[in-house]
């Protein structure tokens, strides 16, 4: 062994003991005497890399390679160097000199992989990671790695084999436990994803990953108080941690606690300046999820219009940050109050647009592959749910014709028997988990005349998407009824019954009025449990009171007090909230306060009862007398199901659509009675009821009628037809455009 031989022989010793000065010192000499020695550049370059020094790093590699580009471990290591410098591209390029130069380098492989799952590159990452695995069974880094693209991917019982067999190479790690936990949280299994986070927590305390995605699932699970207990504890073991830090104030805002909420946000963007998520949500925190009085209402409304403005002001000096960001935080509840929100909502969308098309030019080139329009409907409501009872699944049994493809995206969790019934009706069903990057790109691919949205404001990945301009005609249907606000959203489609004559001014889209209400009304539960609630008393009626606690306007409140003054015995039931339990609480308090304001005693009139089930629900529903819906937000699927169980409905028919949804459903089925057009109108068609129902015989033959009616309009009608037709014409529309320019 020579002299050169001897101090690179000592160097290594020192490197792979840590002692990073005294190999750095040997590697020097060397190089003082023999300047191009492309084992101490290399093994130099490393040093660099380990103390995170990675431009010199990588500047010294590749002097190493410039000598001696035939070793292996020389490109590897010049891959983990770019891959540190985020230049994932020149990394996988690096590894793949290494993998030619050694086919079984099963590192290489492995940091193939993690360089492709860096850009979201997921079916070359799982490639890579596979080859890794069959030349290195026992690589436990390469099967977890594995498994966190494979549920990207959204192949989750695949990833669950693999995080598990990861653990069960390295059983003592933490991090493991934790993507387990998040492929369980992907699948919708938050009890076992819960615990599975535990394990994380008892293997090492001190994991704020842990804390901080257990506080995710509890969040999911609706156990908020707990959820924030645990953003807390990861904040403590992390102060830093800005994902745990934004966790705890949505929850702070989703448990009511506007002003902690605001203070975390705050706190949030001093860690972290350029983080728009959490300018987003200091926004939306200033509108109260619920109020105690109009005042309130009318405050918080000031308060996200200064706010809204002031995000305004730091967008424009940071171009492209707020799109970024698009879809975790919508203007939801902005919905709930009574004026017209448009101009806000506008004002919010252009905000989130990912792109704006020039006015009067068309957005995007159609491309024409067929005389067929190529439909893709994007919703992550394929489950229980409003939308899909009524918006969705009319849409899928109705829309597919010979001169239309569908294509359907569901963006959320599977749900076996909604997937079982929308599945066969399309050309084609796209589900799973996905990046919002993947989700894009496949629809791009896709190439679509239309993409259809049958909701833009709930769920995240919709309202992300929505922001983005991914086929030259995009809509949205009323699941959420207000406007999207977004440049990028073409047509909002309606329905004739339940729009006034000046409904258009209220959508920034092209409002299109379907025959009728715009959906079919299909029978929602045929089956009933009875309601285990008290038994009636004669004499006394029971009006129902059926929504989420944030629809009732608190200048309703003596509407229902005034109700009860006049209607003799009667009683109010309301269903309590499943989640956001403080939100029932609060509207409790709130009533009461304005029964006792009217000279009532609360006690006499008002009921609770928790939210139940659909078979219970319907038996609760047997066993009221009027369903009072509500007028600041009328509710569409729970006035259907009154109808269809013969509940006479009282509705007072306001100004916009979201006042207007079980009136237009009146119209629709012939029975108009229960519709106000004023306040007064609304208390006196209640009070007269009640005074019918005392009556007997002619109130069972009213509920007769009333759900014969409702069950006769499941026939069909023409609404997805036309709605075919619009989205055809917008097409050739589209096409003609661009053929002209």
């Amino acid at each position: 062994m020579n002299a050169t031989e001897t101090l690179i022989a000592a160097a290594l010793a020192h490197h792979r003991a840590g002692r990073l000065i005294d190999a750095e010192v040997l590697y020097r000499q060397i190089l003082g005497a023999q300047p191009g020695h492309a084992d101490a550049l290399h093994l130099l370059g490393v040093v660099e890399h380990q103390r995170d020094n990675n431009m010199i790093a990588a500047e010294l590699i590749e002097q190493a390679i410039s000598r001696n580009g035939s070793v292996p471990a020389f490109h590897n290591n010049h891959g983990n160097v770019l891959s540190r410098l985020r230049r994932y591209e020149d990394a996988a390029a690096a590894y793949r000199r290494a993998i030619q130069l050694q086919p079984e380098h099963a590192q290489a492989h492995y940091n193939l992989g993690m360089a492709m799952q860096a850009v979201e590159d997921h079916d070359n990452a799982s490639r890579a990671f596979q080859r890794a695995i069959a030349l290195q069974p026992d690589h436990a880094d390469a099967h977890a790695a594995h498994a966190i693209t494979l549920q990207q991917q959204g192949f989750l019982d695949q990833a669950l084999a693999a995080i598990d067999r990861a653990i069960v190479l390295s059983p003592r790690n933490p991090a493991r436990y934790v993507n387990r936990g998040n492929i369980l949280r992907a699948a919708g299994r938050r009890s076992a994803a819960i615990a599975t986070y535990r394990n994380a927590i008892a293997l090492q305390p001190a994991t704020p990953e842990a804390y901080n995605n257990l506080g995710l699932a509890l969040f999911d699970q609706g156990d908020l108080e707990g959820a924030a207990v645990q953003y807390r504890e990861a904040i403590a073991l992390s102060p830093h941690y800005v994902d745990a830090q934004i966790n705890l104030a949505d929850t702070l805002r989703d448990l009511g606690r506007s002003t902690d909420a605001i203070a975390a946000y705050r706190h949030a963007i001093a860690l972290a300046p350029a983080r728009a998520d959490a300018r987003i949500g200091l926004v939306l925190a200033t509108l109260p999820l619920q109020v105690d009085c109009p005042a309130e209402a009318a405050a918080g409304h000031r308060a996200f219009t200064i706010a809204l403005t002031e995000l305004e002001t730091w967008a424009a000096s940071h171009p492209g940050a707020i799109p970024a960001a698009a879809g975790r935080y919508q203007p939801f509840h902005l919905a709930y109050y009574t004026h017209d929100i448009t101009t806000d909502l506008v004002r919010f969308g252009r905000l989130i647009a990912a792109e704006e098309p020039s006015p009067g030019s068309p957005p995007s080139p159609p491309v024409v592959r067929s005389s067929r329009v190529r439909i893709a409907i994007i919703t992550a409501h394929l489950r229980d749910h409003p939308v899909w009872h009524v918006i969705l699944r009319g849409w899928l049994a109705r829309l597919p014709a010979p001169d239309v493809e569908i294509v359907l995206y569901n963006v959320g969790i599977a749900h076996a028997e909604q997937e079982a019934l929308a599945a066969p009706r399309v050309a084609r069903y796209v589900s799973g988990q996905r990046s919002l990057a993947k989700w894009r790109a496949d629809l791009k691919r896709g190439e679509y005349d239309v993409i259809l949205y049958p909701e833009v404001g709930m769920d995240p990945i919709v309202g992300a998407l929505a922001a983005h301009r991914l086929a030259p005609v995009q809509a949205a249907g009323w699941g959420h009824p207000v406007t999207t606000g977004l440049p990028t959203i073409d047509i909002f489609l309606s329905g004739a019954l339940l729009e006034p004559g000046a409904g258009d001014q209220h959508y920034s889209e092209r409002l299109v009025r379907l025959p009728e209400t715009g959906v079919s009304n299909d029978v929602i539960e045929h089956e009933v449990e009875p309601w285990d609630g008290p038994s009636g008393v004669s004499g006394t009626v029971r009006f129902a009171l059926c929504q989420q606690p944030g629809k009732f306007d608190p200048a309703d409140d003596q509407l229902i007090a005034r109700i009860a003054a006049q209607s003799g015995l009667c009683e109010f039931w309301l269903v309590m909230p499943r989640h956001r339990a403080w939100a029932g609480e609060k509207l409790r308090a709130r009533l009461e306060r304005a029964f006792e304001n009217a000279g009532l005693d609360p006690a006499r009139y008002l009921r609770f009862t928790p939210w139940m089930p659909p078979r219970l629900f319907n038996g609760f529903l047997d066993a009221m007398d009027v369903y009072l819906d509500c007028p600041a937000f009328s509710g569409y699927t729970t006035a259907l199901q009154a109808v269809q169980r013969g509940l006479p409905i009282v509705t007072l028919e306001g100004a916009f659509l979201r006042q207007r949804l079980a009136a237009g459903l009146l119209r629709q089925i012939g029975e108009t009675d229960g519709i106000a057009q004023t306040a007064n109108g609304y208390v006196d068609r209640a009070v007269s009821w009640a005074d019918e129902v005392c009556a007997g015989s002619a109130w069972t033959a009213r509920r007769n009628t009333l759900r014969a009616a409702a069950l006769a309009s499941q026939q069909e009608h023409d609404a997805s037809r036309h709605l075919k037709e619009v989205l055809v014409e917008a097409v050739r529309e589209a096409r003609a455009a661009w053929g002209a320019s």
